[in-house]
């Protein structure tokens, strides 16, 4: 067995106790929620020099992600983003005060509104984009690339045991035709 970490010795705590608990999945969420933590507060730190939080970092990096012309409706955004309507709006006013992002009409569909980098929405992003990178692959490569790619497979299955295979990409990078949808969705 590898060393003990915090987990380990948690769950030994555990073991004045009469209480029917299988340890086993308790230690995988708790070191998930640990990591989930580490990563958090990590964002947190390489993004603050750019004077972004996370929340509009992720805005940011969908944006930029979905390719030339770097714009997506709200609703597609939100299917990342997966918060409110209304903390979108609240992320999308802070990003378009720092001339970040620009919502504009969609001509396709008068009705609805398209978000789209600014050229120093783009510089930013890209910036931030690189940091947030090089800081979360120096943490994940610390258990090198086969270690990595197994853990990335297993944390695959556990999200599609919970959410099902069958959703959806809001924006598919290799399929021109579900990012032209999603554009204009």
């Amino acid at each position: 067995m590898s060393e003990r970490d915090d987990v380990d010795r948690m769950l030994g705590e555990w073991g004045w106790s009469d209480y029917d608990l299988d340890l086993r999945q308790m230690a995988v969420s708790k070191r998930i929620s640990l990591l989930a933590r580490h990563l958090e507060r990590l964002a947190v730190d390489t993004l603050a020099p750019f004077g972004l939080d996370p929340g509009e970092f992720e805005v940011l990096a969908i944006l930029l992600r979905s390719g030339p012309a770097h714009e997506l409706s709200p609703s597609a955004l939100n299917r990342w983003l997966m918060i409110s309507g209304g903390g979108l709006t609240k992320r999308l006013v802070r990003l378009e005060d720092r001339a970040l992002v620009a919502r504009r009409l969609d001509p396709g569909d008068r009705r609805s509104l398209l978000v789209a980098l600014t050229p120093a929405g783009v510089d930013l992003g890209e910036r931030a984009v690189h940091a947030h990178s090089a800081a979360t692959a120096d943490v994940i490569d610390r258990v090198g690339p086969e270690a990595r790619e197994q853990l990335s497979a297993l944390l695959r299955d556990l999200l599609l045991a919970q959410d099902g295979p069958g959703t959806p990409d809001p924006v598919d990078p290799v399929d021109p035709v579900k990012r032209a949808d999603a554009v204009t969705s």
